[in-house]
């Protein structure tokens, strides 16, 4: 009795431990364009998964975002960290882990950019913008990228091997599209020269999207573990830089 006991008790375990950790949690990095540094959600992501005991498993490559999603459908990948909800996204979330919110940034003094009111019109048409170098910031940002007519001119870059900032004070363009959360960062006397536009790229939260070979259970306990952290910033990379902005208390859906 007491050895059929000992065993069910070691096939519990077992099933609990195979139940808190997939067999595989792989998924790409995310580089930067021009470095092969790890990013900041690389090292947020790396940390948080290590601290819940499962750890990840980056594969080789760098593929732009639809190769990543396809690649999460088919099972090829478990995970992508940082992924907005929209209708055509399938995939099963966690909790939100942050907002990303981009937007429009102009000189103080250039206030005939603010007559831009929706996008591709004849004021945007005028204009040369600093834009990320790769992610999926809205349908919207993927015309911009698709339909050249839609300014006058596209310069993508990189908050990690460059600063858009400092182009934008420069004349290298005349707006510049950015996350909020590397406008955050700036000195507060240096924000004073920018000024943010009405229309709106991007706003809302992100979070962990995982295959559906993932078990429901997993997740779970993944969503425990954001809500345990939550005193403890998991918008934060252990080199203390801001890869997402915290979460509001009550928060819009992501575009």
């Amino acid at each position: 009795m007491v050895k059929r006991l000992v065993q069910s008790s070691i096939l519990f375990s077992l099933q609990v431990a195979a139940a808190e950790c997939p067999p595989q949690l792989r998924t790409f990095q995310l580089f930067e364009r021009q470095s092969t540094a790890p990013s900041c959600i690389d090292q947020w992501q790396q940390a948080f998964f290590r601290e819940l005991g499962c750890p990840l498993q980056f594969i080789e490559g760098n593929p732009n975002l639809a190769v990543r999603e396809e690649k999460l459908k088919a099972g090829e990948i478990e995970v992508i960290t940082g992924l907005a909800k929209t209708t055509s996204r399938s995939f099963r979330f966690s909790l939100p882990i942050g907002r990303n919110n981009v937007y429009f940034y102009r000189r103080l003094q250039d206030n005939r950019w603010d007559q831009i009111k929706t996008w591709c019109d004849p004021v945007m048409q005028q204009a040369r913008i600093l834009i990320p170098a790769q992610g999926y910031f809205g349908e919207p940002m993927q015309q911009l990228r698709q339909y050249p007519n839609c300014s006058r001119g596209l310069v993508p870059v990189n908050h990690s091997t460059a600063r858009p900032f400092d182009m934008l004070d420069k004349g290298r363009a005349d707006l510049l599209i950015s996350a909020e959360r590397h406008f955050a960062v700036l000195p507060a006397e240096q924000q004073k020269h920018y000024q943010q536009l009405a229309l709106t790229v991007v706003e809302g939260d992100v979070y962990i999207a995982f295959s559906a070979q993932v078990p429901a259970a997993f997740i779970a306990r993944v969503d425990q573990f954001i809500t345990a952290r939550q005193q403890q910033p998991v918008t934060v990379s252990p080199a203390d830089k801001a890869c997402l902005l915290p979460l509001l208390p009550q928060t819009k859906a992501a575009h």
